[in-house]
């Protein structure tokens, strides 16, 4: 389970100073790996025993690894069979943003532009190529979100569901650049949730958009999404209103 974090100030005058985590830099090296040796889809990882002694690292950094690459559509753990590439395009991108040590109040609302425009449409092309078992699966994590405290680990459950969602999509750019938005979006999402005294509209804002992809309605899930995304804009502004003035 994710560890609970303190909440994070709303504004910051100077850039934070924030060590890398070695979860995230043995996830380069996965990358790395996966480069190196011309893996493609389908093809299997090193067991998990090998990767540590390979990095020299412990049990925990490696799976918080694995979990980070899981999210991002790159790899895929089969429980009981092991580890397996997913996605090789999405690793030529440029990695994603760390927007985290230059958060202000504009940097929040220029998040909140950069979601109406991509997920949006993310939304619509889900609606349209979404299997039944991609919308059983995007249903089952927003039931396992239900049931979590307004926390971290809410954080990490929204940030994993709207980048499923990228994945449904099946656009290879728009999964690049929601994955350049992760940690910004997980910003902007826990200063949100960690204050509010319930996210049941949010939840309800999530039910709406599953429901128009369940019912292959890209129109209806596109207008969801956005009536989303720009309710999330509004509460984000009225807790940086409510801690720092308006």
């Amino acid at each position: 389970m994710t560890t609970q974090r303190e909440p994070r100030p709303t504004t910051v005058q100077a850039p934070r100073e924030k060590a890398r985590q070695v979860s995230e830099i043995v996830a380069d090296d996965i990358i790395g790996y996966i480069k190196q040796h011309g893996l493609v889809r389908g093809d299997r990882l090193p067991t998990e025993l090998e990767l540590i002694e390979r990095y020299g690292v412990s049990r925990t950094a490696l799976r918080e690894a694995i979990k980070v690459l899981g999210s991002s559509g790159v790899i895929e753990v089969r429980h009981g069979h092991g580890t397996f590439v997913l996605e090789t395009q999405s690793l030529i991108v440029t990695p994603p943003l760390d927007l985290g040590a230059l958060f202000t109040r504009q940097t929040y609302m220029d998040v909140a532009e950069a979601r109406t425009a991509i997920e949006s449409e993310v939304a619509k092309l889900a609606a349209s190529r979404a299997t039944e078992s991609d919308v059983q699966e995007l249903e089952a994590l927003h039931e396992q979100m239900k049931s979590l405290a307004h926390d971290a680990e809410f954080t990490d459950y929204d940030v994993k569901l709207h980048l499923m969602l990228a994945r449904v999509a099946g656009n290879a750019i728009l999964l690049q650049m929601m994955e350049v938005l992760r940690q910004a979006l997980s910003e902007y999402i826990f200063i949100t949730v960690s204050r509010l005294q319930n996210v049941e509209d949010l939840l309800r804002e999530h039910d709406a958009v599953i429901a128009a992809i369940r019912r292959r309605d890209p129109e209806g899930a596109q207008l969801a999404m956005r009536h989303h995304v720009q309710n999330a804009a509004r509460r984000l502004e009225q807790v940086l209103n409510a801690e720092i003035g308006g």
